[in-house]
């Protein structure tokens, strides 16, 4: 009725909740507060909150979330940053209810389940809630010993968001690392794609800040004895990699399985992409590396390949017609280990003859992201700043990606000088659309 009654016309939220208000009451629904109570602490104030749960005492609370708890809220709410929640619940001896918590802490009984040392609490079901959710240790206990054992009897989405939560609580520091790295011991067992694209996505930043450490070695083994069933459960459901799963989010996790366990050195990954490889360089013609998996064998080939398996892609590049391949192919190039190729590709974004201006950019922000290329991809920023601004335009959208992507790494205090010195020398020139990465790198 939303729709029929404001067609052809504007319309603000108060609109939409009065419409949503009819319902309710036609239904008979029972809510905490109206729709529009409600809804305005979602859409009137910054951000969202996270719950608190002691299952011991069953009192929960909730505060708002930052990922820098001493950063200052500058920006005052009306309602002082709480929240009108509906909290979806789920027990191991429960099914799933509703509780809505209406103020900043509260106690409800169903939520004290300590006593019971086989009973775990699980708020936010399905993730229907927006918000993030930190338990008692003892109750982020049980959830991970859960995932250990059966792990079907947490719903998929939640085992993607106990990872991410226990990782973003972290940064936030109202958990332990070593609490948020524990969510992933299980990840041999899972088979479902949002918990492992959310557990990559999240042990990413580490591998960021550990890469050019020797504590990256321990890491790379841990991933790839975690991601290496995951590959060979891909390699018996497509026979051998002769099939392509139907359902798309398997399409997804095979690509997932195949770019991981490759990256992160699992031979059987390394052998099959050698294989595919070989076989089109001897046929160029004919590549049967199947499409979904193409960039990551590409990227493999790349990273494990000579100077002339470079050059044949390289020239594959600049005879491809279709700009899909073609930027596969581009991207793969980013992936050798030789500085002096890397070095070389650099140069080559600054040729629109060979590097398109609009592919500049990506191919500079892909250099930076190889641990070999990094620091040759902030030389390359330091040394060619003006002729940068000045051939991709300060206004630019995509141009701060290129300060962030070389930057990413940046931990120490003599990185943090380098940036420093890098504003001052460049202060005439400017940086336009980088301004605000710029900063944001010197404050990181």
């Amino acid at each position: 009725s939303y729709f029929e009654t404001y067609q052809y016309e504007n319309t603000v939220c108060d609109n939409l909740w009065e419409q949503l208000q009819m319902v309710v009451t036609k239904k008979n629904m029972s809510l905490p507060d109206t729709v529009k109570t409600i809804m305005d602490r979602w859409t009137l104030q910054m951000g969202f909150p996270v719950l608190t749960v002691n299952t011991a005492t069953g009192t929960v609370t909730q505060k708002h979330f930052l990922l820098d708890p001493e950063s200052p809220v500058e920006r005052p709410s009306q309602f002082n940053y709480s929240w009108i929640v509906p909290v979806s619940w789920l027990s191991a001896r429960k099914e799933a209810e509703m509780y809505w918590l209406t103020e900043t802490s509260a106690q409800y009984d169903n939520f004290s389940v300590a006593a019971d040392p086989a009973r775990w609490l699980l708020l936010n079901v399905n993730v229907t809630g927006y918000f993030r959710v930190n338990y008692d240790l003892a109750n982020w206990g049980k959830l991970i010993s859960q995932l250990n054992g059966d792990l079907q009897k947490i719903p998929v989405l939640n085992r993607a968001q106990i990872i991410d939560d226990a990782f973003n609580l972290a940064r936030a520091k109202h958990v332990g690392t070593d609490l948020a790295l524990n969510t992933t011991r299980y990840l041999a067992q899972e088979r479902e794609y949002l918990p492992w694209d959310t557990a990559l996505d999240n042990l990413d930043y580490f591998r960021l800040m550990f890469d050019r450490s020797e504590v990256y070695r321990p890491m790379q083994l841990y991933i790839r004895k975690q991601v290496s069933p995951l590959f060979k459960h891909y390699q018996s459901v497509t026979l051998n990699w002769t099939q392509i799963p139907e359902d798309l989010m398997n399409q997804y996790n095979q690509i997932l399985a195949i770019r991981t366990a490759c990256s992160y050195g699992v031979p059987e990954c390394n052998e099959l992409a050698s294989t595919w490889f070989e076989a089109w360089k001897v046929d160029p013609i004919a590549n049967r590396i199947p499409p979904n998996l193409r960039s990551a064998i590409y990227c493999n080939a790349i990273r494990n390949g000579s100077q002339g398996a470079w050059d044949f892609m390289w020239n594959l590049f600049r005879q491809a017609r279709v700009i899909s391949e073609a930027d596969k192919l581009r991207s793969a190039l980013t992936c050798s280990q030789d500085p002096s190729i890397l070095e070389r590709y650099l140069q080559y974004t600054l040729n629109s003859s060979l590097i398109r201006r609009q592919d500049a950019t990506s191919t500079i922000n892909s250099i930076a992201s190889n641990v070999v290329g990094q620091p040759l991809a902030w030389n390359f920023v330091r040394m060619h700043w003006r002729t940068l601004f000045q051939q991709f335009g300060g206004s630019s959208f995509s141009f701060s990606s290129v300060i962030q992507s070389v930057t990413q790494r940046f931990a120490s205090p003599s990185e943090l000088q380098q940036l420093e010195q890098f504003k001052a020398d460049n202060a005439d020139v400017g940086f336009g659309s980088a301004t605000r990465a710029l900063e944001q790198a010197l404050e990181r």
